[in-house]
């Protein structure tokens, strides 16, 4: 695909540079060093990428104008950052850049980056309608979130991930919606390098399935990862809207969706409520957490956001019982559906090694009580056969 590049650049020896690498694949190529010439100049071209901009504005500043300007808004733009520093970024993004990449950079990444900004913008003009959410084709969605931290919610999200996708091999997502400080492509052992954050940016890509699928990360285990942002700093520019598109499109481009929706009970939170078939609250035995439980669930059945089932999971993080199942049950007001056994070792293993317990300690009994998990929320499958873990070489802590 040959595009027509106009390239904003004070700086003439990075201009030149950077002209050269982006007419390399065979792309046209303009160079302008003025704001206003870029203004007048970007409706004729498919994609502007901004460098340096002279005089006192910033290349944030340049893109808010390009957007603002009624005869270019939905020109595809690509800002080259000068630095990796997190408030540069953001203000980028902010200021509705399609995308971000970082001096230094590599020109293949450069290449690939273009080429698929023009993908999207293609899709863009061309894509239609979405289907209904829930269409009755026994699709699903699954919620997992707990109003306190360090109660296991990940290690559920992550299992039941894995354990959907052997039933639905490559037809499962696991979607990290802990936005400040999300762990799930930690504890699947991945290094991303994106996260739901560019899809965030991503409008083609929220209504088109195939482009959605290029930001998952593949997991071995025939899972498809959709992680977190890179920090706590990115949270505030993913809305409730985003998380509203993004699990409407996951829900049709694949057959099940695991969200790990963290602990902040805020709108984008009940967006998740709102979207989820079951949603799996992890709860550990202590009388503080119980509590902030039934208030969370009082306030939820208020105002009436949670849209499908729920079920509690018990998870026996103390050596000893420090409080009765039966009072327990009492104090959320209502059954427990599955409990977790203590075990000192295997779920702090899972976690450094990067491998959920299913796979890492499948023979356990913390494997075997996240499978009847599993049951109970999917149902029963016959004739699965659980996937071992792969064979890696390991380095720090287990990991690869």
């Amino acid at each position: 695909m040959q595009l027509s590049i106009l390239l904003l650049a004070s700086d003439r020896n990075a201009a030149t540079q950077l002209a050269q690498a982006l007419a390399e694949p065979g792309h046209g190529v303009t160079v302008v060093s003025s704001v206003p010439d870029l203004l007048s100049s970007a409706p004729r071209y498919s994609l502007v990428v901004i460098d340096r901009v002279q005089g006192g504005a910033s290349v944030a500043d340049v893109i808010a104008q390009l957007r603002a300007d009624s005869s270019s808004p939905a020109v595809p733009v690509l800002a080259i950052s000068q630095s990796a520093d997190l408030e540069e970024r953001i203000a980028l993004l902010e200021a509705n850049a399609d995308d971000v990449l970082t001096r230094p950079f590599d020109t293949g990444e450069l290449a690939a980056r273009v080429e698929a900004l023009a993908i999207r913008a293609q899709h863009a003009a061309e894509r239609t309608g979405s289907r209904a959410y829930n269409d009755g084709s026994g699709r699903r969605v699954v919620a997992v979130f707990s109003p306190k931290g360090g109660v296991g919610t990940t290690t559920v999200a992550t299992n039941l991930a894995l354990i959907a996708a052997e039933r639905h091999p490559n037809q499962t997502l696991i979607l990290d919606l802990d936005l400040s400080f999300g762990q799930v492509a930690s504890h699947l052992n991945l290094t991303p390098k994106q996260s739901v954050l560019e899809l965030a940016r991503d409008v083609a890509a929220q209504h088109d399935h195939e482009l959605f699928r290029t930001y998952a990360i593949h997991h071995p285990g025939n899972l498809q990862v959709l992680a977190a942002p890179p920090g706590p700093g990115f949270s505030s520019l993913i809305t409730a809207q985003h998380v509203e598109q993004i699990l409407t499109v996951a829900a049709e481009a694949y057959e099940v969706v695991i969200v790990d929706a963290g602990a902040a009970l805020d709108e984008r939170a009940m967006t998740v409520f709102g979207r989820s078939d079951t949603t799996v609250i992890p709860v550990i035995p202590e009388i503080p957490g119980l509590n902030s439980v039934h208030i969370m669930l009082d306030q939820l059945s208020d105002i009436g956001a949670l849209g499908g089932s729920s079920l509690f999971v018990l998870n026996n993080v103390f050596a000893r019982d420090l409080l009765k199942r039966s009072d327990i049950e009492t104090a959320l007001g209502a059954k427990i559906a599955a409990e977790l056994p203590y075990d000192p070792l295997v779920y702090l293993k899972a976690v450094n090694e990067g491998v959920p317990v299913i796979r890492g300690s499948s023979r356990s009994l913390p494997a075997e009580r996240l499978r009847a998990l599993a049951d109970t929320v999917f149902g029963p499958v016959a004739g699965v056969v659980p996937l071992a873990a792969p064979k890696e070489k390991r380095g720090l802590f287990g990991r690869r």
